[in-house]
């Protein structure tokens, strides 16, 4: 607790020098009610005209992927000088707390942390999706929504969809391995993901049938110098519970998950995981109960 407290300051120091216009890697625009914070790749006239972008993107149904009360998902086209278009996606966040919009006056947007977070895991060596541009729509100063923009990753599946396709025992267990080598990086790496999923984390193929895998949706995401063995449970417990519900998977696959992760995170040793993944799974069915209660449902 102390630990995730200590890396909200920091993010906190960071949002208030970027706008200092202190970080030579992030540029700041004010324009028109919204602050911009982008990379040196994205073209001046693109970030100040921000505003106009945005409302296409989101207004345009085709271009539209998702959209929620508190969230939505848009793709469009990054103009380049020069060369060809880039496929970029851009995220909407809105604000339907009044409080929260207050208590954002001075500290960051989720799409703002969104991109600290994701930039700390790349300088890791942890692949992700690369942030370009983020924008915080504000009246008086009280935050609204808030806008962000990252790179498109090519030929991409989520990993769900990826090892479904494979008929192989023998590559499903190469690819489960991957999977606990990649997420047992995340964690020594000091990243606990509150939402992770086979759906969230994508496969690249590349040319010479090398696997990449990339970890997405990183807004819920914290960032500290160690992930306790309740957070790394909960991830585990998170993956085994959609394994659960697909056929696809075997008792000896989930069981084969837990012992390569003991094996490559070198944490815990594979009982007392499976200890603490069920008091994770006991506390996550009281959790439901409870909210089942308070709507009247039991």
């Amino acid at each position: 607790m102390f630990q995730n407290f200590v890396s909200i300051l920091e993010s906190n120091f960071i949002y208030l020098s970027q706008i200092l216009a202190r970080d030579r890697d992030v540029r700041f625009l004010y324009k028109d009610g919204v602050r911009i914070f982008c990379t040196k790749e994205v073209p001046s006239d693109f970030a100040r005209s921000i505003n106009s972008f945005l409302d296409q993107s989101f207004s345009d149904k085709s271009t539209l992927l998702k959209s929620t009360k508190s969230r939505a998902v848009a793709t469009s086209e990054f103009p380049q000088h020069g060369s060809k278009e880039k496929r970029i996606f851009i995220k909407r966040y809105m604000v339907t707390n009044r409080l929260k919009g207050i208590i954002n006056l001075i500290t960051p947007s989720k799409a703002w942390r969104e991109m600290y977070i994701t930039n700390k895991l790349l300088k890791s060596g942890i692949p992700t999706a690369k942030p370009l541009l983020v924008a915080e729509k504000r009246s008086n100063s009280r935050l609204k929504e808030s806008y962000l923009i990252t790179e498109g990753i090519p030929n991409t599946k989520t990993f769900l969809s990826f090892i479904q396709s494979e008929t192989s025992q023998k590559k499903k267990r190469e690819l489960l391995g991957k999977l606990t080598n990649f997420i047992s990086r995340l964690h020594n790496e000091g990243f606990y993901h509150a939402d992770l999923s086979l759906r969230n984390i994508l496969v690249s193929e590349t040319k010479g049938n090398d696997l990449e895998l990339f970890v997405m949706d990183i807004d819920k995401g914290i960032l500290s110098k160690k992930v306790s063995s309740w957070s790394r449970a909960k991830n585990l417990f998170q993956i085994l519970r959609l394994m659960n519900q697909k056929l696809y998977f075997t008792e000896d696959d989930r069981n084969f998950l837990i012992e390569n992760y003991s094996e490559n995170s070198n944490f815990l040793p594979p009982d007392k995981l499976w200890k603490q993944i069920k008091r994770v799974d006991l506390y996550s069915t009281i959790k439901k109960n409870y909210r089942k209660i308070k709507r009247g449902e039991i």
